[in-house]
């Protein structure tokens, strides 16, 4: 009679369990189990109306702890589950099966396949046999899906998602593809999934990741531009390994007015070639571009070339850059896609903040008397007409076109030149290392310094690719990283 008593009032106390208190909370419900001595402990006591054991319980939802965690990792073969604590970061892996109660921040049911890794949950558990009862999307924490609107700062340990800026972790989880990945080789172009709890960023989950496109018998096209889905603009040069968006893009590559164009599909850290010694080259091509310049006295340029714009320009068929100055004025600087026979450019300078200051200045002394010459009317359709040449940019400032450019003619040299300090690159030993897709050597191998973003990636046959990003500082001193070895590819 007293056996029957015992089980009767713990299965009271294990089903009265702590609900969730909060997402930085680790509610332990129960520091110990109550033992039987000399039956076995509390595991083995069976109820004495049902006969029903406290592990078969256990298994119906019963639960002991509580706790706010990350999810590491999901083995579904093996039926586990890796959690890592919020407060300690302390990980431990617990068992599930189909009696495991699964949700998402909305109470809807979820499979152990949809819940991702990187996400924070509550999670529910009996400790003695580790296993898994309950786990939730904790509806308290911070969470965005499929951001592309983000910049990373991994020297200050912060991330902006709109205009939110968060710290990150220094134990924050990073999922990509199952695998659990850092934060050097997240790049700026790949898609996240993003949680964390009031301003710190635990779990990052890398939606749509980045492959690899590697030119082959490129020769023809070398100084050329390479284009890939409107979101890689890059001169082509000899031996590249461009990092690329996963999923399928259109590929362009031009030179002298000839092109080719490859459909390609990019798989999630996996390597593709593209050999142009096998495509057909369209013949070569010269459009005629009119420009209409305010001011008129501005003057352009078309790959670092000064042209004559009092008359019609031919330019060869193609990508090309543009750059477009006046004293007194912001510089605009984009790139332009010539594929027409005729086409016309209008580009209205904007009035440098000094400028603008002194004539707001001069202007507030006297009255305006004159209307302007163009209306914004006349402007809108004007632009309209603009058409016949796609400009591969996305809107931005002049500012910022003029920087984006200047970036990359400082980085073109960065490798080749000598500088005092440099960025070295010790490990893993024996694999070719590219900086921003341009070919720099066998490891270990250096380069100039220089204070920037860069992407370096390194790639050994018969291993997988990875590449890494780098937030180079200004500081006046050396700076070594070594990096893992790499995984070998299964044959």
């Amino acid at each position: 009679m007293r056996k029957g008593t015992v089980t009767y009032i713990t299965s009271v106390m294990l089903a009265a369990a702590v609900m969730l208190t909060g997402c930085a909370q680790n509610a332990n419900i129960f520091t110990a189990l109550l033992t039987n001595e000399g039956q076995g402990g509390l595991e083995e006591v069976q109820s004495a109306e049902s006969g029903t054991t406290i592990n078969e319980l256990n298994r119906s939802g019963i639960y002991d702890s509580e706790d706010a965690a990350v999810v590491v990792k999901k083995d579904l073969e093996a039926g586990t589950v890796q959690f890592q604590n919020i407060t300690s970061s302390r990980r431990y892996t617990l068992n599930y099966d189909g009696t495991t109660a699964i949700y998402d921040k909305n109470d809807q049911a979820l499979s152990m396949e949809q819940l991702k890794e990187g996400s924070v949950v509550t999670v529910r558990f009996y400790k003695p046999r580790k296993a898994l009862a309950y786990v939730k999307e904790n509806p308290n924490c911070v969470s965005y899906n499929n951001v592309r609107n983000y910049s990373m700062d991994l020297r200050k340990g912060t991330i902006t998602i709109g205009n939110e800026l968060y710290n990150i972790s220094s134990h924050v989880v990073v999922a990509s593809g199952g695998r659990e990945t850092d934060m050097m080789e997240v790049n700026q172009m790949d898609v996240l999934s993003v949680w964390g709890y009031k301003n710190m960023i635990y779990g990052i989950n890398v939606e749509k990741g980045h492959g690899y496109l590697r030119l082959q018998n490129e020769d023809y096209f070398v100084n050329g531009w390479i284009d890939i889905g409107d979101s890689v603009i890059r001169k082509v040069a000899q031996d590249m390994l461009l990092v690329v968006p996963e999923g399928t893009h259109t590929v362009t590559v031009s030179n002298k007015g000839s092109s080719a164009t490859q459909e390609i599909t990019f798989a999630r850290n996996e390597e593709m070639a593209w050999d142009l010694g096998d495509v057909e080259i369209t013949v070569v091509q010269k459009g005629t571009v009119i420009f209409t310049l305010t001011p008129v006295t501005a003057k352009v340029f078309i790959d670092g070339r000064e042209v004559n714009v009092s008359k019609p320009v031919e330019i060869e068929y193609g990508l090309h850059q543009m750059r477009i100055t006046a004293d007194g004025y912001d510089t605009v600087a984009q790139y332009i896609r010539v594929a027409e026979p005729s086409a016309s450019v209008a580009v209205e300078l904007e009035k440098s903040e000094e400028e603008a200051t002194e004539q707001a200045s001069e202007a507030s002394s006297e009255k305006a008397s004159e209307e302007p010459s163009v209306k914004e009317s006349d402007k809108q359709d004007e632009s309209e007409e603009e058409g016949e040449i796609s400009k591969k940019y996305q809107s931005k400032s002049a500012d910022d076109s003029e920087e984006e450019l200047s970036e990359e003619d400082k980085k073109s040299s960065v490798a080749s030149s000598t500088g005092k300090y440099k960025v070295y690159i010790d490990a893993p030993d024996g694999v070719e290392a590219y900086l921003d897709g341009n070919y720099i050597g066998i490891t270990p191998v250096s380069f100039n310094k220089t204070a920037g973003n860069y992407v370096v990636t390194l790639r050994k046959s018969g291993y997988q690719t990875r590449s890494y990003t780098l937030q180079i500082d200004e500081e006046e001193k050396d700076i070594n990283y070594s990096f893992t070895d790499l995984v070998k590819l299964e044959e």
